[in-house]
């Protein structure tokens, strides 16, 4: 069975998986041999393991297609144990000790019967998350918040994140007031996770003019020499906006105020990886690129070739093809240095 079909029959019973399991599942095996009794994947030092044996002992409650400029770019496919998916249908939150495990994966597609069709292809990164509602370990920094946050190479399932503040937290600060988790993404956990679901539901619909995906624009945008757009202010305007919907969600333009990625406040000029307070990963510490427009235009379009092995290239790797969409963002950088 592909990838796509067992996670769909895995949804399809989710119900009958839970109530099998209401009683206590059997999770997977310890991942090391010191553990704290409140969680098989924890030790006692608060070091969180990647489950054994997964999927084992989970089960799929949901997912994410994330758009790019060709149609989809991500599938971010989501499990919970089912004991956990059992308790927030009867309370409507996560107990302590709950477990999510997030498997973000490349899009592909192609033409279809149906037009035009994205299913996952290579994991790119793991994501898990450890309910803790006792701050059993206030000196770890992948603990806080009421959790435990971890990142895992999907190539070996080690565990790379530092710091939840600047590698986890910043995607899931709009769910802040829904333990920071979007519960509302998964059917599973039923209609109390439907409280904290956004007013204004975008129902998808295919792009008017050319194919979502390979289509004359794509070509057209994946083939242009990188541009950078005239330093107008329509330009700065419109690169506001484009930089809210491409890059708001790991940057901000406040000073000082990091996230998943540094703040760009001051960047324009810049040398590369000298933000203060933000942890760079080596690659882009050590590099020698200063933040020339054309060297911003050049990291936007293609992040994992400027300065390989940057934290960007992984998390965005297909970047803005849009060149217009580039010449903003950059035009709104240099403005705002």
């Amino acid at each position: 069975m592909s990838r796509i079909g067992s996670r769909m029959a895995a949804g399809s019973i989710v119900a009958i998986a839970a109530l099998l399991c209401a009683g206590g599942c059997k999770q997977s095996d310890p991942v090391q041999a010191e553990l704290d009794p409140y969680s098989s994947f924890v030790s006692k030092t608060g070091d969180i393991g990647f489950p054994a044996n997964f999927p084992s002992g989970f089960v799929f409650i949901g997912s994410w297609a994330v758009t790019g400029d060709g149609g989809v770019a991500d599938i971010h496919s989501v499990y919970a144990r089912p004991i956990d998916v059992v308790n927030f249908n009867e309370t409507g939150r996560f107990l302590d000790g709950a477990v999510l495990v997030k498997e973000v994966t490349l899009a592909v597609g192609s033409k279809h019967t149906t037009g035009n069709a994205f299913w996952a292809n290579e994991t790119k990164t793991w994501f898990l998350m450890v309910k803790d509602a006792n701050e059993r370990f206030p000196s770890n920094p992948l603990w806080g918040d009421g959790w435990g946050w971890a990142e895992f190479d999907p190539a070996t399932k080690k565990q790379i994140s530092s710091n939840y503040q600047t590698d986890c937290k910043g995607c899931h600060v709009p769910a802040m007031q829904s333990d920071w988790v979007y519960s509302y993404a998964y059917p599973a956990l039923g209609p109390n996770a439907q409280a904290t679901a956004p007013k204004d539901i975008i129902v998808g619909e295919p792009e008017a003019g050319a194919a979502r995906h390979g289509g004359a624009g794509a070509q057209e945008a994946g083939g242009d020499v990188v541009g950078v757009a005239q330093d107008t202010d329509s330009d700065v305007a419109a690169g506001k906006v484009t930089f809210e919907i491409y890059c708001s969600s790991c940057h901000s333009m406040t000073p000082g105020e990091n996230g998943i990625g540094p703040s760009l406040a001051g960047v324009a000029g810049r040398k590369a990886g000298t933000s203060a307070g933000y942890a760079y990963s080596p690659a882009m510490s050590s590099s020698e690129v200063i933040w020339t427009a054309e060297n911003l235009a050049s990291h936007i379009e293609k992040p994992k070739e400027l300065i390989p092995g940057n934290r960007m290239g992984g998390l965005f790797p297909r970047g803005v093809q849009d060149a217009k969409k580039r010449g903003e963002i950059v035009a709104y950088l240099l403005e705002a240095r």
